[in-house]
């Protein structure tokens, strides 16, 4: 009975503290989509490769988001022709690549620039791979044709009159103050509530795994240098922490080397069990996949790397 009560305290918690930053991604989501248009964001976007790549990969330092609301914001950049190699690398790096994060990392772990320096290169290295694989592709190509959430969300904005589809503003959104306002508002709540459930369900899987996993599992990993980097990597992934807090919970693992612990927090704020459905409900197949796949084997060969470098 007490762990299911540690249980449904652990499920509440990771909600209450990721929902806030869902709905910030949301609403910034919903401000692109109305607000933004498409000709605007695309006067930023570098013309070469190269910069589109690094402007998303630094574009987290100027808009700040938390894993846990990325994905909304990443999908409306898309949605308004944002070339992949921009979107996705900054969906990748913009949690951490951020000042707060950047701050946190230094405070939790004694203002050790070296551990700062890593992390940012382990989550830097697959946000560009996966920015020069996918780039060539188009942004609808890698999102999921017409997903259902909007095909109903457009349904409701006809019947409560939000649209006014002779408008050139490129979402369509009715020129008053009042209509962008209430366009807003339907962006915000449609996007919170189709992301929403897969945070509930990650949270849920996260607690269990919280809840009822053998502390004695942890000491078998941190006896050896890569069972030490794959053990921080998974519960990292399970715990779904927001990357403003992981830096904390990796520097409470003192018996773990120094690559385990920048590998518990490159990985989390880049695949994790709120993450992946939401990748997957977002993008096709091939792109969530490629999502999971390459930022886990990336930091996994990183992590290993640093452990052969004695840290």
């Amino acid at each position: 009975m007490q762990d299911l009560t540690i249980f449904a305290m652990a499920a509440t918690s990771i909600v209450i503290e990721a929902a806030p930053f869902l709905l910030l991604g949301s609403i910034i989501g919903a401000v692109i989509e109305v607000l933004v248009s498409e000709e605007t964001l695309l006067r930023f976007v570098p013309s070469s490769p190269v910069g589109q790549i690094a402007a998303g990969l630094f574009a987290g330092m100027l808009l700040p988001t938390c894993e846990c609301g990325i994905v909304p914001v990443a999908k409306r950049l898309l949605l308004k022709n944002v070339p992949p190699r921009v979107a996705i690398p900054y969906m990748m790096s913009a949690p951490v690549v951020n000042p707060v994060v950047i701050g946190s990392t230094l405070f939790a772990f004694q203002g050790d620039v070296n551990i700062v320096v890593l992390r940012i290169v382990m989550v830097i290295v697959p946000a560009m791979v996966l920015g020069i694989v996918l780039g060539d592709a188009s942004p609808r190509q890698v999102l999921k044709p017409q997903p259902i959430d909007l095909k109903r969300f457009g349904e409701l904005e006809e019947k409560h009159g939000v649209h006014d589809h002779g408008h050139g503003c490129g979402c369509g959104c009715g020129a008053s103050d009042e209509n962008k306002f209430k366009a807003v508002l339907f962006h915000t709540g449609a996007e919170f509530m189709s992301m929403g459930r897969f945070l509930v369900f990650g949270a849920i899987v996260a607690a269990g795994f919280k809840t009822f996993l053998p502390p004695e599992i942890l000491d078998i990993f941190s006896a050896n240098g890569w069972l030490a980097v794959t053990g921080l990597m998974i519960l990292a992934v399970l715990l779904s922490i927001c990357s403003e807090a992981d830096a904390f919970v990796a520097a409470s693992f003192v018996s773990f080397p120094t690559a385990a612990k920048v590998a518990f927090m490159a990985i989390g704020p880049m695949v994790d069990l709120k993450l992946i459905p939401m990748f997957f409900a977002v993008f096709n197949k091939r792109v969530a996949s490629a999502l999971v796949v390459v930022p886990t084997v990336s930091v996994y060969l990183m992590g290993l790397i640093i452990t052969l470098g004695g840290l």
